[in-house]
């Protein structure tokens, strides 16, 4: 057994957000809604990018002029929710002309970041997302519909828009500076290669891999790779075997993603993952830099060495390569100013993350709290039994506090290990704010729910929660004529199907897919065709259980190699809240 030995605090996130900040003057830091950001210019687009806490110096560290505006900040490993993110958009909208979000391509951060923008369009503020996806690891195959994760050329990506945004954008707009994303993350690929899987703070360390094993094309979340690698190979050998020929075969169709040829300008990011040493860095870059030119005739026009994209202690590194001849050949075509992408990525900026450059103290920014008014207000509707329901709530979340290890085993083997502990979070939340919900209607209740569990539970599992749990708020205040009618089971029923039909419009997972929706469709159908949570319950037992019989379509699991033996994690969460409830009916 690997025994890994980290330093513990008691409040990580918080501490290290309020670090930073102390660290780096210039930018102002929200505690209550993890948002930091800088100064901006009204005549310019704003950047915002964030997601799960982890990755430092990602994203705050890329915050400064000619970069990030600002960045949003998630628990760990876990999309920031839909109410910071728009905050932050929000804030930026104030001294901005235009707001893009940079959305690295995972479900919680594509579903958070998606439906800010959309709330954010109908307050009549101009937003755009441009999704990021760099990783070789995971192939056309099988990432199918999800697409590629988004490795460390995300950072090039707020490199690149960063500087146009400072000097172009005030011309193009908002949709031009995201033309540019767009154009420069389909000249990017990133392949990333890990000793083990890191050590999350306060999580026990878990891992698969033996001692004579690595992984190849380990995610950012501890997610597995396309590859173990056993005994494993000298670091020349696994760049030379394993890394370049990922990035550069164009034999293999379905990771040839971008063409390079040896009359390519080629910029090269070699990016540690949190714990190799510098030493060895450079001698990563070296090695890379000397096999790219004996290997396949690239001399390399650039090379970036550093921290830029980590998964806390993860000991890996990563390689990302970036077509600058084909991404300077299709920004000219679209913008007359700019020749030669190199020059956007030598732009000055004062990124306390980016390794190149110098810092410059400025003035921070101030906050008008107006603008972050968090209140929930719906329509008052749907009388309710509140000691009853306080009594089902408690019982289905000492339900999932109980199955809680059983949960999370699940998790570490097809996704990223914190699926248990979310949830937990998420029941906690409501249990401990049931007094300060609406005890007289249930419209109000769920809306206040659909609230705290954005605070508390964060992720895609939050993200997904909030919105169904929301939907069922509408479909209550839809269904319900009078405002003092009591809820009953065809309310319910009603209620029900509109909360499932308003989490469809946000994803794409369905029945069959290996996802929470495997055991909540069940659930919602059988309770709207017989009025029987019992025969509910049972229905999402069985869908739930279906999910170890087929490979996962969605979410993390979708790029394991094969999950089709392991029952999904969210979907096993979900039934053994509703065995809970139903335990104390």
């Amino acid at each position: 057994m690997t025994i890994v030995k980290s330093f513990e605090v008691q409040n990580p996130l918080e501490t290290s957000l309020k670090g930073f900040a102390l660290a780096n003057p210039s930018i102002t830091l929200i505690p209550e809604e993890k948002i930091l950001f800088r100064q901006t210019d009204k005549s310019k687009v704003g950047l915002i990018s964030g997601g799960g806490s982890g990755h430092e110096p990602s994203h705050a560290g890329f915050i400064g002029t000619g970069m990030l505006s600002a960045a949003v900040c998630g628990d760990i490993f876990a999309s920031p929710s839909t109410k910071q993110i728009l905050n932050a958009i929000k804030l930026l909208n104030e001294n901005c002309n235009g707001v893009l979000l940079i959305v690295k391509n995972y479900t919680g951060d594509v579903l958070h970041f998606g439906l800010s923008a959309e709330r954010a369009r109908a307050l009549g503020i101009n937003c755009q997302v441009v999704v990021i996806g760099d990783d070789v690891a995971v192939g056309r195959e099988k990432g199918g519909m999800v697409g590629r994760r988004a490795l460390a050329g995300t950072v090039l990506v707020h490199k690149i828009v960063g500087a146009f945004a400072e000097l172009y954008s005030s011309k193009y707009g908002l949709n031009g500076t995201a033309q540019v994303a767009k154009i420069v993350n389909d000249n990017l690929v990133t392949i990333g290669a890990s000793l083990d899987h890191c050590k999350v703070p306060g999580r026990p360390f878990e891992s698969e891999l033996t001692e004579g094993q690595m992984e190849l094309g380990m995610g950012i979340h501890n997610e597995p790779g396309v590859d173990i690698l056993e005994p494993i190979p000298i670091t020349e050998e696994l760049i030379e075997k394993y890394m370049l020929p990922k990035l550069l075969d164009a034999s293999d169709k379905d990771r040839a993603f971008v063409p390079f040829t040896k009359d390519n300008d080629v910029v090269v990011l070699v990016n540690n993952l949190g714990s190799v040493s510098n030493f060895i860095m450079s001698s990563i870059a070296a090695i890379t830099t000397d096999l790219l030119k004996k290997k396949y005739g690239i001399v390399p026009k650039k090379i970036i060495v550093g921290s830029l994209m980590t998964a806390f202690n993860g000991n890996g590194f990563s390689i990302t390569l970036l077509n600058a001849s084909r991404c300077s050949k299709e920004l000219q075509r679209n913008f007359e100013e700019i020749k030669d992408v190199m020059d956007l990525i030598n732009t000055p900026t004062d990124a306390p993350g980016w390794p190149i450059g110098e810092f410059k103290n400025k003035m921070a920014p101030s906050i008008d709290d107006k603008i972050l008014s968090n209140d929930i207000k719906v329509k008052s509707v749907g009388k309710y039994d509140f000691d009853a329901f306080a009594k089902w709530i408690k019982a289905g979340a000492k339900q999932i506090v109980e199955s809680e290890p059983h949960i999370t085993h699940l998790d570490n083997q097809v996704g990223d290990g914190d699926c248990g502990y979310t949830l937990v979070a998420g029941v906690n939340g409501i249990v401990n704010n049931l007094d300060s919900i609406s005890k007289e209607y249930l419209s109000e209740a769920m809306a206040q729910i659909s609230d705290i569990i954005e605070d508390y539970m964060g992720g895609t599992s939050g993200g997904l929660y909030s919105i169904l749990i929301s939907g069922f708020s509408h479909g209550l205040i839809q269904t319900v004529p009078n405002k003092d009618e009591p809820v009953t089971k065809e309310v319910v029923s009603k209620a029900l199907e509109i909360a499932l039909e308003t989490l469809f419009k946000y994803t794409k997972a369905r029945k069959g897919s290996s996802t929470l929706i495997d055991a909540l469709e069940p659930f919602v159908k059988e309770f709207v065709l017989t009025k029987d949570f019992h025969k509910a319950v049972k229905a999402a037992d069985e869908g739930a259980k279906s999910t170890g019989t087929f490979s996962a379509k969605f979410g993390r699991a979708s790029y394991v190699g094969n999950s089709s033996n392991v029952e999904d994690p969210g979907a096993v969460g979900f039934v053994e809240f509703v065995k809970g409830m139903e335990s104390a009916m």
